[in-house]
């Protein structure tokens, strides 16, 4: 995936094995990267996106598992959670091979023209394209569900008290080693501060988190972001970093994301219309000073000031 990983499992036995642990928890982070990583060539999603024909495509369980849940985040945000932007992404210079530089105005309408999930049909275990030219990113989802299959993982091998995490996406079970909840800190999008902008306390809960600041380039009008509107085929510049607390982190990791793309005022009003969701935007005022906002129940549910 590009990143790096993180387990810690609390327990009372004297003597685990940990390489044998270790080996499959490596085993299922390979088989997710073969699945879903648009860098490797043969990958199940890289298959998906070359293929040109009309019939359906067969998927994985676990592939098909991520892309019916993103196409419901995509119904929910009203196309602000697109997991058919591979084309848009690519062209703005973060798709695999691409060049970082500004796209024509014909190469963006171009590119939105291959993009839209209503240019997919889902069926029973296979996926469709309506156009030939539609191709898959599931980036924005894909860290979050490996965070929710090591966990899946964890309890199947009796494990009450952990925390993954994958590249800053985490999930957390029961307590610490010292007893207590555990306590996550968030990163602030400005890299000249060191310190944690929040501490999060989370309990059998996930949390994940997307900013302008970890994927972009620098160009006389301004900084490009890897998060592309895929509705207007731009990258997006109103907020600068979005944090999502949800009860698994596949759903923290794609709202995470659609929060970057609706922006503060659209982005909150969908999380307070969802159960069991709490969200933190941090935008930057005129002063270019970071400012947090948060949903009504992020600071009580879970969350530590």
């Amino acid at each position: 995936m590009g990143t790096s990983y993180t387990i810690k499992i609390i327990t009372q036995e004297s003597k685990i094995d940990v390489e044998n642990i270790t080996f499959q928890i490596d085993s299922i982070l390979v088989e997710i990267n073969n699945q879903m990583s648009t860098y490797i060539k043969n990958s199940e999603i890289n298959r998906f996106n070359q293929y040109t024909g009309r019939d359906p495509f067969q998927l994985s369980s676990e592939f098909y598992r991520v892309v019916e849940r993103a196409l419901f985040w995509t119904e929910k945000t009203h196309g602000a959670f697109d997991i058919t932007i591979l084309p848009l992404v690519s062209i703005w210079g973060f798709g695999p091979g691409s060049e970082q530089s500004l796209p024509s105005e014909n190469e963006v309408l171009t590119a939105l023209n291959y993009s839209g999930y209503d240019q997919l049909t889902l069926h029973l275990s296979a996926l469709q394209k309506n156009n030939s030219n539609v191709q898959l990113d599931v980036n924005a989802i894909a860290k979050g569900f490996g965070v929710d299959e090591l966990s899946a993982f964890l309890d199947y091998n009796g494990f009450n008290n952990y925390m993954v995490e994958i590249g800053g996406e985490v999930f957390c079970k029961g307590v610490n080693v010292k007893g207590e909840i555990w306590r996550i800190g968030i990163e602030s999008p400005n890299r000249k501060d060191t310190d944690f902008m929040h501490i999060v306390s989370l309990k059998n809960r996930a949390m994940a988190s997307s900013g302008d600041y970890r994927n972009y380039y620098s160009t006389p009008s301004g900084n490009v972001t890897h998060i592309v509107d895929p509705r207007t085929g731009r990258p997006v510049s109103e907020i600068a970093a979005a944090t999502v607390i949800a009860e698994n982190c596949m759903d923290a990791d794609a709202l995470a994301t659609a929060l970057m793309v609706l922006g503060l005022e659209n982005g909150l009003a969908l999380i307070e219309k969802l159960d069991e969701v709490e969200g933190m935007v941090v935008k930057r005022n005129e002063n270019m000073e970071l400012e947090k906002v948060y949903s009504s129940g992020f600071k009580s549910v879970n969350s530590l000031p």
